[in-house]
């Protein structure tokens, strides 16, 4: 793999892949640069209290009384954000929208399990915590598993 860098008058930055688009290393490579894009760190509100929350360490966001609940392994925060904002900011992250009003942490699933109207159950690490992915959403949760992680 030859790699050049080039200086340029945009401010942006540009990411050119020529060669064999079919050589397996390509997927490896979007997805490093995928993560170098990645969110880290969200500020989440518990009381009157602001924290700095590793993204790594929530579970998923649920929508609920009018406000983005961010569930993680030690409790529950508010996330002052609104929940399409989140799904976007957290997309490289390893977050996707599973219904209407939740957003998993793909890395956090265990098992994915179909049920009889057409949605599916998704188990997370912890063996307890089970959400309903709609059926709305899980092509696009198949799709981001398959090609994103």
């Amino acid at each position: 793999m030859k790699i050049t860098l080039q200086p340029s008058d945009s401010e942006a930055l540009e990411v050119i892949i020529r060669g064999n688009l079919s050589d397996p290393q390509i997927p490896q490579i979007i997805a490093a640069l995928h993560a170098a894009k990645a969110t880290s760190c969200l500020f989440l509100y518990q009381e009157d209290k602001e924290y700095l929350c590793p993204v790594k360490d929530i579970l998923y966001f649920e929508a609920m009384d009018g406000k983005i609940i961010a569930f993680t392994k030690q409790g529950c925060m508010e996330a002052r954000n609104k929940l399409y904002e989140l799904a976007q900011t957290l997309y490289h992250s390893g977050f996707v929208q599973i219904n209407k009003g939740t957003l998993l942490n793909v890395r956090q699933a265990q098992s994915v399990q179909s049920e009889f109207s057409g949605n599916y159950i998704v188990t997370l690490q912890d063996g307890k915590t089970r959400l309903t992915i709609s059926r709305k959403y899980f092509k696009a949760f198949r799709t981001y598993v398959e090609k994103e992680l």
